[in-house]
């Protein structure tokens, strides 16, 4: 089996050129909830669960806490894709396009008899 049938360079290219571009399509979805959980922040209180105890200012969970570190969580991970993009994917993409055949030099020394250099003459 050549490489020629198994698999081919431009082949490989193009997939990593998609992987790339969902890759950052990825970046711009998170990106784009994270603006829509900061949204929520005025309204954060509406999230909170009561507590057991039933008090108004006793709560099980805050949603105002909830909400500023999803949204956080949301950019550190949209800020990690970045990185990703910039300095795995782009650089494999660098590397990537040098990946291709190029035609080979004929060898002078095909045509030449081996020397034998075990024996004096």
């Amino acid at each position: 089996m050549s490489v020629n049938e198994s698999f081919h360079p431009l082949e490989l290219l193009d997939e990593l050129d998609a992987i790339v571009r969902e890759q950052e399509l990825l970046r711009l979805r998170t990106i784009a909830l994270q603006a829509r959980y900061r949204a929520l922040g005025p309204h954060a209180d509406l999230f909170n669960k009561p507590g057991s105890d039933g008090k108004p200012w006793s709560c099980e969970e805050y949603g105002r806490v909830n909400v500023k570190y999803t949204a956080q969580h949301l950019g550190s991970a949209a800020h990690d894709m970045a990185a990703t993009l910039k300095y795995g994917l782009h650089s494999a993409h660098e590397l990537a396009e040098k990946v291709r055949e190029y035609p080979q030099p004929e060898r002078e020394q095909a045509d030449r008899p081996l020397v034998d250099r075990g024996r004096s003459r």
